[in-house]
């Protein structure tokens, strides 16, 4: 009989303190566990967790070498910068409760995100364009009144305007299927040029690689997320800096909103999480093979082992999923979905900088590019609102693929050349602290999942289908929230679904 939230028993476990960063391995037991959770970030521990605190047995198994998966902290780095999940916002309940139940402390870094974001510059084509002058500007494609908008505004704008239905939170609904088109042939159909699309949606984008492979009900489940955050939009969307409806610098911090982090780096909470598992946390699995029956399974990892249970829980993202023989195939629109949901190219380039140059140009340190730098934002994790700890050069889409195909070193250099040249004030003042590409991790293949054209149509209600003794989360199986949230999202509901079967 299925069960909700509510009825969970209650663990009774107490919290180990955090100590140090280093990999836990419980001793291991006799006998097959009752559950296999592959994965080990925030989806699959949640899982874990809780199907131990109904009283199963459970063996984690993670290929990395350490716990988050697509939450990463650089703790080696001035400020704990993050490589993956950033922040949470007012709707991110789970989050907020996971955070208290595992004792982190949640701190509103609203101040200093809003400050930070309000001071962007703007290069186009190698030159530094004041927003004052960009509405008369020759670069500037846009139309109308949203030549008033910088171009990271540009898309939202669109997007309220003419966004054909108002019900988002159903974003899913059969009844929207005819709206699962391409972002490019919606914006075309309102006028957009390829030069407007080209600058207004594919330059630092969001969602997908170029406006051609993101369906518009991807936008609209974006959308939708981030109406529910009251405000909070410019700590995780495309638009930066400025008011989005305006493209006005936001002069201070609307009440209420939060724009959270957990003290010390959001590493720590599936850290604090892992350490009241109580059973095995592997490191190093990497999972090859999973065979299921209607009464049990086996998984078989990259050396050799193999490890047999009477369910599996299955976090990986479908982008390494795919790279795994399961027999027998899931049903075909599942194993369609695994094959094909699309993920974004994300690298990220952690820049110390040896002294505050942008006090010598006067410029803010936060930029927006539609070249290799694409997105710059100054990490403020130092001792006062003002301290800027690190810079972080987002690259994604098309520019992500591209740094990628040069490689880690060659991609670095180009990337502080290319500061400098924007920036002479920069010049001998910044190294490269860390490089991380989402689409080369192994274990990841892709930052965030992504819905194309037809996709949502046709898949979405298949992917996160049990298959036998195979249940399936992850922040991709989700249909209400996004990001961290959503991961706990999918570790609810397929805990849910295996206590249900047991």
């Amino acid at each position: 009989m299925p069960m909700n939230r509510r009825e969970f028993v209650a663990s009774t476990a107490v919290s180990s303190a955090i100590a140090g960063l280093s990999p836990i391995v419980h001793a291991s037991g006799s006998g097959d566990p009752d559950v296999i959770v592959i994965g080990a970030g925030l989806s699959g521990l949640e899982a874990a967790l809780t199907l131990e605190e109904n009283g199963l047995s459970v063996l984690v198994l993670e290929g990395r070498n350490r716990v988050g998966g697509r939450v990463y902290t650089l703790f080696d780095l001035p400020g704990h910068p993050e490589v993956g999940g950033n922040t949470i916002a007012n709707a991110y309940g789970r989050c907020i409760a996971a955070a208290a139940r595992h004792n982190i402390e949640v701190v509103n870094l609203a101040p200093r995100l809003f400050s930070n974001r309000s001071g962007q510059e703007l290069f186009i084509g190698g030159e530094r364009v004041p927003l004052k002058d960009w509405a008369m500007h020759p670069k500037n494609p846009f139309a109308g009144e949203l030549r008033k908008l910088p171009p990271w505004s540009w898309g939202d704008a669109m997007f309220r305007q003419h966004m054909p239905f108002r019900d988002l939170e159903n974003w899913h609904d059969p009844k929207y299927a005819q709206y699962d088109i391409s972002v490019h042939d919606f914006l075309t159909s309102h006028g957009a040029t390829d030069a407007m699309i080209q600058l207004g949606f594919d330059t630092n984008i969001a969602y997908g690689t170029t406006s051609r492979d993101v369906s518009l009900l991807q936008q609209a489940y974006a959308d939708h997320w981030m109406a529910v955050n009251r405000g909070g939009v410019s700590a995780f969307s495309r638009t930066g800096a400025s008011n989005v409806s305006t493209g006005v610098p936001a002069a201070g911090v609307p009440p209420g909103v939060l724009i959270g982090a957990f003290k010390g780096g959001n590493q720590k909470l599936p850290i604090a999480m892992a350490k009241k598992l109580k059973g095995d946390l592997l490191f190093n699995r990497r999972v090859t093979a999973i065979e299921v029956t209607d009464t049990g399974a086996k998984v078989t990892c990259s050396d050799g082992r193999s490890y047999k249970a009477k369910s599996v829980v299955c976090s990986m993202p479908f982008s390494t999923l795919r790279h795994v023989a399961i027999d027998p195939l899931p049903e075909p629109l599942q194993y369609k979905a695994i094959q094909s949901l699309g993920y974004i190219p994300i690298t990220q380039y952690h820049l110390i900088a040896k002294r505050p140059f942008w006090l010598d140009d006067g410029l803010s340190p936060s930029m927006w590019t539609d070249g290799p730098l694409g997105m710059v934002l100054a990490q403020k994790f130092g001792k006062t609102d003002d301290e800027v700890t690190s810079l972080t050069v987002w690259a994604r889409g098309l520019n992500a693929q591209y740094l990628d195909r040069l490689g880690p070193e060659e991609s670095s250099r180009l990337i502080v050349s290319e500061f400098e040249r924007l920036r002479p004030a920069a010049k001998g003042l910044l190294r490269v602290g860390a490089v991380h590409s989402w689409s080369a991790d192994p274990f990841s293949a892709g930052d965030w999942a992504i819905f194309q054209p037809g996709q949502v149509r046709e898949l979405r209600a298949s992917i996160a289908k049990p298959h036998k003794r195979l249940f399936f989360c992850g922040e991709h199986t989700a249909v209400g929230s996004r990001g961290m949230e959503a991961a706990f999202e999918s570790g609810e509901r397929v805990s849910l679904e295996v206590l249900a079967s047991a």
